[in-house]
């Protein structure tokens, strides 16, 4: 890892992870699946009760417009985090992704806070007083979701492959670095080693987690398959 790099961890169902190794290519998420139905949605106000409802229709259409140009990857920095697992990777029987992504302008990382922006409808025209407000609709969630440690990438959609009713990028070369097993997973190491071989991928590493013995932590730094 690089100075400009930072380990971050794709969490995935242990059959999404197969079809991401074996397809060599990321399925982007779309900003309308979010599980939190506050997220890219400001606070309204400056607008009288009778047109709140006009209100939050311009906001849905907005957002709608946004999901139909942009996609998001979503990735944590840590894979120690049971929880993670137990939220995204099935329990303990997914798959986590362990990638090397560089740290340029493409990865936000997000904030955490209890402060929701609110746009003052008055406002809208107004560009300095609208960028902040924008910035923390896009990199900000609420205190509640703070144990994912999340960073995200943005992707134009025009730049990705589709298939299924879905878009997809091509993982990049030397940019996955480990496959780790759930603590149940029921792939075969063995098999997941062909799998990363034949789509290109055999300099990553397959290893499987472990409950660390003396903290409710998940640990994978020592324990790579032979």
């Amino acid at each position: 890892m690089t100075p400009s790099s930072k380990l971050l961890y794709r969490y995935l169902t242990a059959d999404a992870a197969l079809k991401t190794i074996e397809s060599g290519k990321l399925r982007v998420g779309r900003i309308t699946e979010f599980n939190d139905p506050f997220e890219w949605r400001p606070g309204i106000e400056g607008v009288m009760p009778q047109y709140r409802q006009i209100a939050t229709h311009i906001m849905d259409s907005i957002i709608n417009s946004l999901n139909s140009q942009f996609g998001i990857i979503c990735m944590s920095e840590s894979a120690k985090e049971p929880v993670l697992w137990s939220h995204y990777a099935n329990n303990h029987y997914g798959v986590a992704l362990e990638f090397d992504h560089i740290l340029n302008d493409t990865v936000k990382e997000i904030r955490y806070t209890n402060n929701r922006p609110i746009i003052n409808t008055n406002k809208l025209n107004d560009d300095v007083y609208m960028r902040p407000i924008v910035d923390a609709m896009i990199h900000q969630k609420s205190t509640g979701w703070s144990y994912e440690q999340e960073y995200r990438v943005h992707v134009d959609l025009s730049s990705c492959t589709i298939s299924g009713g879905h878009y997809f990028l091509d993982i990049p070369e030397d940019f996955l670095k480990r496959i780790i097993l759930g603590y149940r997973c029921p792939l075969e190491e063995e098999y997941v080693k062909i799998a990363l071989k034949k789509s290109g991928l055999d300099d990553c590493s397959v290893v499987r987690a472990e409950m660390d013995e003396h903290s409710y932590s998940v640990l994978s730094e020592s324990i790579e398959t032979p």
